[in-house]
This record gives structure tokens, C-alpha cells and sequence, in this order.
């Protein structure tokens, strides 16, 4: 769940983006994961499902390691795109903040290596 405000647009970096609705200072907390919302399912559970839910699942989820389970979350965090030079960065508890001052309207982008299981996704950046 959010803890600023955010929106969408076309993204420079790749299609739709995640924008900041406000200015965000270093440090602060932008997001929390909501167990209660999010999807979890274990590899078994992601297999019963259509082919095309599952590449859903994989594209606009991850493999949480810690969890053993697939999550997606249920909100627009899964418009944020992926830069090395990231601006924001995932912290204990699924928690993202904020690497450095971000302007209103900035494309909010996290470096997607930082999620242990991001194997065989091409990044280009």
C-alpha cells in the first residue's frame, strides 16, 4: 500500500510508469506490502492456474525467497520500472524508501537486481 501519493503515466524507461504524486524526501517509507490484499501462492498453486495467469503472475510479480511463495501485489507498484540507478530501494518487511530527494511528477524506478530472483528478465538499463 502506498504511503504517498502516486500516479500513472507513459514512461520514458518502458510503456507505463509509477510517478510520484509529491514531493519524497531520502528516507521516507513510500511503501508497505499488504498481506491482507496481496497474493501469495506457492509454485504448486501458480501451476494450476492458465498459462496466461501465470505469465502475470511472473511479469508484473516475483518469487519471494523468504516466503517460498509467488507475490503480486494488488495495487500499482507493479507499474514501477526498473533503472540501476534506481531511486528507490526494498528494505525488510517488503518496504520500499526512498534512495535520495524525489520531485514531484520524477518516474519512481527500483533496480530490479535487488530482488534475489529476478533471473531471466532482460534489463536493459
Amino acid at each position: 500500500m502506498f504511503c504517498v501519493e502516486t500516479y500513472l503515466a507513459q514512461s520514458p524507461v518502458h510503456g507505463v510508469g509509477l510517478f510520484a504524486g509529491q514531493s519524497i524526501k531520502k528516507g521516507v517509507i513510500l511503501y508497505k506490502e499488504n498481506p491482507e490484499l496481496d497474493l501469495h501462492l506457492s509454485e504448486q498453486a501458480l501451476l494450476q492456474l492458465e498459462a496466461s495467469e501465470q505469465a502475470f503472475i511472473k511479469h508484473y510479480g516475483f518469487f519471494d525467497v523468504t516466503r517460498n511463495r509467488w507475490h503480486l501485489s494488488h495495487d500499482n507498484i507493479r507499474f514501477c520500472n526498473h533503472s540501476k540507478q534506481g531511486n528507490i530501494s526494498l528494505v525488510e518487511d517488503g518496504r520500499l524508501i526512498a534512495l535520495r530527494d524525489i520531485d514531484s511528477g520524477e518516474e519512481l524506478l527500483q533496480d530490479y537486481r535487488e530482488i534475489k530472483t529476478y533471473e531471466g528478465r532482460n534489463l536493459k538499463d
